[in-house]
């Protein structure tokens, strides 16, 4: 993930936008040595950014961790010394407790599905925490899913409320196929929420029906009708790590989830020493 310059000085700025009262008064001016030590199992995340920050800070790099990596309890993830220790500190620390609690989540979330769907993908949605999109999406990479729409730039997905303004349900059918042409080197993804609806766009020949808070038993009817015609099937809409297993059992072929980015975060400990 790639980070700008200005973007790595705003969460650096964000924690001292001018400088730390405590170290002033306490007159600490001496090198020091940071440690970031998990504190439950994990899926190693956002040590690529942790290194540009401290690098951006001065710090010399004693040691990283792989991202992608699964660690236990009291492993080091990363570590570093020089003069500006205690500004890294809380900045990286936060980082880190979001990032692997996503990461971390979504792994356990992807072996769920997979036990039952081997080739099943856990996606996420867009619907991230403002702010956190860069971050969020590296961990729900290095966790083992894949991003479901980055923007809605690069990729068709229909939903109802564009139907609304585009004239209705059945001017698509209609449309359908002068639509698809307009756009051939791109998939249309359309949202359905419910049986007879999708049988509507199986018949017209979308690339991917995405269902929405569809039950179970429904989900398994459509998946089936769906694969007969060469059709691939996403479920959405309240899918978390509690449920996925239920929906990885009827087939689909995707599931778009929110519940990473909500994740609990991971608890990080952190140690700073005389050099």
């Amino acid at each position: 993930m790639f980070y700008t310059s200005d973007e790595l000085d705003k969460l650096i700025t964000q924690d001292m936008p001018l400088f730390d009262l405590t170290q002033e008064l306490l007159q600490i001016r001496r090198k020091g040595n940071i440690t970031f030590i998990t504190r439950n199992d994990c899926i190693v995340s956002a040590n690529s950014l942790i290194s540009q920050l401290a690098k951006k800070l001065n710090l010399d790099i004693n040691f990283v961790e792989e991202d992608r990596k699964y660690i236990q309890k009291g492993e080091i993830l990363f570590s570093a010394s020089g003069e500006n220790v205690l500004v890294l500190w809380k900045v990286a620390q936060n980082i880190y407790e979001y990032a692997l609690g996503v990461s971390t989540y979504i792994y356990k979330m992807t072996q769920k599905a997979r036990k039952y769907n081997h080739n099943i993908e856990i996606l996420t949605t867009r619907k991230v925490i403002p702010f956190t999109k860069k971050i969020a999406l590296q961990a729900v990479i290095d966790g083992g899913g894949l991003p479901h729409r980055v923007t809605t730039t690069e990729t068709i997905l229909v939903f109802e409320n564009y139907i609304n303004l585009y004239g209705g349900w059945e001017k698509f059918y209609q449309n359908f196929k002068f639509l698809k042409q307009t756009s051939v080197e791109k998939k249309w993804v359309v949202e359905s929420k419910s049986l007879e609806h999708s049988k509507k766009l199986i018949e017209i020949g979308v690339d991917v029906i995405q269902l929405d808070k569809v039950f179970i038993n429904e989900t398994q009817k459509i998946v089936n009708l769906a694969h007969q015609n060469n059709i691939k099937v996403i479920s959405a809409g309240g899918i978390n790590i509690d449920n996925v297993e239920d929906y990885a059992k009827t087939g689909v072929d995707s599931i778009v989830t929110t519940a990473p980015y909500f994740a609990k975060g991971a608890d990080v400990k952190v140690i700073i020493e005389n050099f």
